[in-house]
């Protein structure tokens, strides 16, 4: 994925908040009407040398979070939620390429995708990087990276709860 760096000139920005305001997805808010937002499969990784096998459980709890941030995100009434169109447990940026993710959200309808990938470095300590691209352009407009400690059910709720606020607080700005 590229990510613009430079700062556009006057005319530029001028031209860009002219359309924007021109565009289907801003008319669709003044219609009541949310973007829709794709969310791809979390990625996966554990290299923390446990000597518990505890892949069930990520999986688990992988699944859970994904389910639990369309649910909060879309109660938000700021976007609606998309499919992508992969099959089960094969929609992460670990399983495809972050160009062929975009193409499915594309199709899906979605104005945004989300995509993340965490990884366990220790027992106690998880990073989870999330970004949310605006599919018809490919820029990335959000992107966190959260660190959160803890490997059970509790901590992922809250990591869960966490990344909502900030992906909400965003969009306020």
């Amino acid at each position: 994925m590229k990510r613009s760096t430079k700062l556009p000139s006057l005319g530029l920005s001028l031209l860009a908040a002219a359309v924007f305001c021109a565009s289907p997805v801003r008319q669709g808010r003044a219609q009541g009407e949310p973007p829709v937002l794709a969310v791809a499969e979390i990625q996966y990784s554990d290299t923390s040398g446990e000597v518990i096998d505890q892949s069930a459980d990520h999986f688990r709890r992988l699944r859970e979070f994904e389910a639990s941030l369309r649910t909060d995100l879309a109660a938000s009434g700021k976007v609606r939620n998309g499919t992508l169109d992969c099959p089960p447990n094969a929609c992460s940026v670990g399983d495809i390429d972050a160009d062929q993710l975009l193409d499915k959200a594309q199709a899906a309808g979605a104005a945004y995708l989300l995509i993340s990938s965490f990884h366990k470095v220790s027992t106690l300590v998880q990073w989870a990087k999330v970004d949310i691209v605006e599919v018809k352009t490919r820029n990335v407009v959000f992107n966190r990276l959260v660190t959160f400690r803890g490997d059970n059910d509790k901590a992922w709720r809250h990591a869960e709860s966490f990344i909502v606020r900030e992906i909400l607080d965003h969009e306020e700005k």
